[in-house]
């Protein structure tokens, strides 16, 4: 997420306003151009799916195992976004959840004015944003995230979303003396938060409550901090894809209000020349346990059904040929 990257379509408001009518229209035209490639189709080959984003993919694998008892679902082990998105690239990936600035570079490069035509990725549906939670020490006098100037910092392995998101809000706020460090773990950042290592620490907020953030917090070592006010817009301006997430009262203890952060979409994609009717079950699959997911993965409760199809990039036949048949697009 650069600086200089621009959405071409626009975003606006406070939360996810990516133009819902533009992005349906592009993600259905593509879907209508795609020429049909090499099918996976209704043979045994392996359905490989990305573990990345654990908490969600993990889910989801279980979900389509019990569901469809019939594939041959294979979990490949994947670290970030952008390396499931290479993985389709290169056909060593079916299907796997990604970041959907990620997914928009994939698909159309670096330069949005040069799309990239022979990309093998496209979208099944657009999920939930991944928030960002800031936590600081108890103690560390910190109360606004300018206050992290000096401090030290932990956030995520170089190239994960909280680390992208982390340094985008850092430079956000005018904070250049952070000592940023890259840690591999949550439990790293966690245990140094309690030691004191880190004076504050950002995770991703896979589900609600998050463990790790529960537990600090029950025992009092740590507070949550809310990113917003004018940096946060100036933000979203320079990298349209960051949007504004409530954590919602009383999620945590002694949390009492809505706490403000920042986050991205993330999106399910898939490789371009799987087999239309497969990726159709796949994506009717998907809604038909999202209720269910809802009721273990608190943050599914805030996929807005109406956008789902409002992706960044084509859908693949499969999916658009879903959302037209239960009439979400319109």
């Amino acid at each position: 997420m650069s600086a200089s990257f621009r959405h071409p379509l626009g975003f606006r408001g406070p939360a996810r306003r990516v133009v819902p009518a533009a992005c349906l229209a592009l993600a259905l035209l593509g879907a209508a151009c795609d020429r049909p490639g090499p099918a996976q189709s209704a043979d045994h080959s392996p359905l490989r799916v990305s573990t990345a984003f654990g908490p969600f993919s993990n889910r989801l694998i279980e979900e389509y195992r019990r569901s469809m008892p019939d594939l041959d679902i294979q979990e490949v082990r994947v670290s970030f976004s952008s390396e499931g998105l290479t993985q389709i690239e290169q056909g060593t990936l079916d299907l796997g959840v990604v970041l959907a600035d990620d997914a928009y570079r994939a698909y159309f490069g670096e330069d949005a004015s040069q799309p990239r035509r022979e990309s093998a990725v496209r979208a099944i549906t657009l999920l939930q944003p991944l928030p960002t939670y800031l936590l600081a020490r108890t103690g560390s006098n910190i109360r606004t995230v300018a206050d992290l100037d000096g401090k030290t910092v932990a956030v995520g392995p170089e190239g994960s979303s909280v680390w992208k998101l982390g340094t985008l809000v850092l430079q956000a706020f005018g904070v250049e003396q952070a000592a940023v460090r890259a840690i591999g773990s949550r439990e790293v950042a966690v245990n140094g938060l309690r030691d004191g290592t880190f004076d504050a620490i950002m995770l991703p907020g896979y589900v609600y409550p998050e463990a790790f953030t529960e537990t600090l917090l029950r025992e009092g070592g740590a507070y949550l901090l809310p990113i917003d006010g004018p940096p946060v817009e100036q933000m979203r301006k320079q990298s349209p894809f960051v949007r504004v997430v409530m954590i919602p009262p009383d999620i945590y203890p002694g949390q009492d209000r809505i706490v403000p952060t920042v986050g991205i979409d993330m999106m399910i994609v898939c490789r371009r020349d799987l087999d239309e009717a497969l990726v159709f079950r796949l994506t009717s699959q998907l809604f038909e346990v999202f209720p269910r997911l809802a009721r273990v993965e608190a943050t599914m409760r805030f996929l807005n059904l109406e956008e789902a199809p409002a992706t960044p990039i084509p859908l693949h036949p499969g999916a658009a040929r879903y959302f037209r048949q239960r009439e979400l697009s319109w």
